[in-house]
């Protein structure tokens, strides 16, 4: 997860360049990355929501398999399959709307190496888009260090990170970095053009959600409300289920749980006296 540039520092004893008798110049210093610039900076400083808090869905059935709601100050896994595995269209819409209750006079960074979000079309899942900072990355790995460097800069929001490739030592760092400063992580598993590869291991992030299309109900003419089916495939301290949600114009609330399709509820334990 280390960036792809490095600064050189030069010693106060080297001299301005090399001369011809010497063959090489002397290398120099490797540098840790440089912090933030004064702007972006700025926006971040703040207080942070502490970790250990929790935003609910307002729905029982999905806050019990969470242990109450969605953990804050932590990272978080979101993909899809086909198509919206593609796009990040499904998960995009699905974020918009848990970012829009965290935070909310906190910026949002979110990093894409793609340019084809578009803020204005997430205000219907309530999510200001004047609360954006897009940063334009070039791979996985550059998208993987600004989302560490966002997360330990101070108390944004939220960090939102579009990659494909997402390994273990990856996500601890991310874990680290949220747990730092009560930062919320997002990691938005994407893969633009196809070439969907399999993960070796699976992250440490508390919870792995994934996302497919349903089709929605017609008001009217018009088209319906958003419909994902909702797998919580994995809730450090709590347990999978799966839902039909919808997006709802509840600014409390705006995902909707229209159906519970599976609630992995630990079985009681049976015991038998002896004798």
């Amino acid at each position: 997860m280390r960036p792809s540039f490095y600064i050189v520092e030069r010693h106060a004893e080297d001299p301005a360049a090399p001369s011809r008798d010497e063959g090489f110049p002397r290398p120099g210093r490797l540098s840790r990355p440089k912090a933030l610039p004064a702007h972006l900076a700025a926006l971040l400083r703040g207080h942070a929501k502490p970790a250990g808090a929790l935003l609910p869905f307002g729905d029982p059935r999905v806050d019990g398999c969470l242990g109450g709601g969605l953990p804050l100050g932590q990272l978080h896994e979101i993909g899809a399959a086909g198509l919206d595995a593609e796009t990040a269209a499904l998960p995009t819409g699905f974020i918009a709307a848990l970012l829009a209750r965290i935070a909310p006079t906190r910026p949002v960074f979110w990093i894409a190496a793609l340019s084809d979000l578009h803020p204005p079309g997430l205000l219907p899942y309530g999510l200001d888009p004047n609360r954006l900072v897009l940063v334009r990355p070039s791979r996985d790995v550059d998208a993987l260090a600004g989302m560490e460097v966002a997360l330990r800069e101070g108390a944004a929001g939220a960090v939102v990170g579009e990659v494909g490739q997402f390994d273990r030592t990856a996500s601890r760092r991310l874990q680290l970095a949220c747990l730092r400063h009560g930062s919320t992580g997002f990691v938005l598993r994407r893969w633009p053009h196809g070439h969907k590869a399999a993960d070796r291991e699976a992250s440490v992030a508390v919870t792995r959600w994934h996302l497919t299309p349903m089709p929605s109900v017609k008001d009217g003419e018009e088209p319906g409300l958003p419909r994902w089916h909702v797998a919580l495939t994995h809730a450090r301290g709590g347990r999978p289920g799966e839902w039909i949600m919808e997006a709802s114009d509840d600014a409390t609330h705006p995902l909707r749980v229209v159906a519970a399709l599976a609630d992995h509820a630990p079985e009681p334990r049976r015991f038998r006296l002896a004798g």
